[in-house]
């Protein structure tokens, strides 16, 4: 009886054994079940949280991905679940790098829409913009020189507007038409069209004043023209005239040489024929017994007389040792008397 028990007791020791062994095993593979789940869920976990970081980006990695507010947002929460700390620090410092260029790369496109300045920007938030790109350099090359390259369209069209208020306050002290359509070219340019509609009407008033300039110029240039004008018309009527006055005096002056050429001949014919007379006086027969009232020619008192008709100029004594009588210078009869 003894016997029996003792086989008893050892069965059933040994199925309590094989039980616990076989209890313990399976809690093993339970428990080596539930480490690989979780080694799956960590690995699973990390990768999920690396690749939110990499989504970040473009595939190549030189630009920040569309709707990066949001992906930034996911990522943080995936790299939050990573347990292993060294990767979640690495992880997070990278998340911290795109939030920083994301708020930098945003203020550069700030500075332009649609292409286009912003009318707000000011030379000193460009320059402010660019001392940032400085930190995205360091940590991203490909995006620093595409924020750059955006940064410096803004740049060169704020240098446009610029350019183009110093040419205006340029004409605006000049008030030359040149300075002006330099200006207005420069405006022109412009690409703003807030800024340049502003920029030109203060043009406009700078060019109101050199209208009116031009028009009193204008108005100078017309007078002088005009005086000008009348002066060369007055000199040319002087000469006219002065060309009238010499052709009339030397056409009198032709006539009185040609009347005095005639009246020297009609004076010699008549003189030479006064003498004659005088001559045949003296040498008729009668000339020796004169009679009382003709009186001899050997008087020297006695005198005779002839009446004569000159025309032209010359003086009168000039004609007297001649015996010829002249008058003067207007045509005319005169009588002179001849001593014998």
């Amino acid at each position: 009886m003894m016997k029996k028990k003792i086989i008893v007791g050892v069965t059933a020791f040994s199925l309590l054994a094989g039980t616990g062994t076989g209890v313990y095993a399976y809690n093993q593979k339970v428990l080596a079940k539930e480490a690989t789940q979780l080694e799956h869920l960590r690995v699973e976990t990390l990768e999920n949280a690396e690749y939110a970081v990499d989504s970040l980006y473009n595939s190549t990695r030189t630009r920040l991905a569309d709707d990066i507010e949001n992906k930034i947002k996911y990522a943080e929460v995936a790299v939050g679940k990573v347990e292993e700390e060294k990767a979640q620090y690495q992880l997070s410092k990278e998340i911290s790098e795109v939030k920083e260029i994301a708020e930098i790369q945003q203020e550069v496109y700030s500075t332009l829409e649609n292409e286009v300045l912003v009318e707000s920007i000011t030379e000193e938030k460009l320059t402010e913009i660019n001392q940032k790109l400085i930190i995205i350099k360091s940590i991203n090359e490909s995006i620093y020189d595409h924020l750059s390259e955006y940064l410096s369209e803004a740049n060169a069209q704020l240098a446009s507007i610029d350019s183009a208020l110093n040419k205006i306050k340029e004409a605006e002290n000049s008030l030359s038409r040149e300075a002006y359509n330099s200006a207005l070219s420069l405006v022109d340019e412009v690409k703003n069209e807030v800024k340049k509609d502003e920029l030109k009407k203060h043009l406009e008033s700078v060019n109101e004043k050199i209208v009116a300039i031009e028009e009193e110029n204008r108005k100078k240039e017309e007078a002088k023209l005009a005086a000008e004008k009348a002066a060369a018309e007055q000199v040319a009527k002087q000469q006219q005239e002065a060309q009238s006055n010499t052709s009339n005096s030397n056409s009198v002056n032709n006539k009185v040489v040609s009347n005095s050429s005639q009246g020297s001949s009609k004076g010699s014919s008549t003189t030479s024929n006064s003498t004659s007379n005088s001559r045949n006086k003296s040498t008729s027969p009668n000339s020796s017994n004169p009679s009382p009232s003709q009186p001899n020619s050997s008087n020297s008192n006695s005198t005779g007389s002839t009446v004569g008709q000159v025309t032209g100029g010359g003086d009168l004594e000039d004609h007297i040792g001649s015996g010829t009588g002249m008058g003067t210078w207007e045509t005319g009869t005169f009588e002179m008397n001849f001593g014998n």
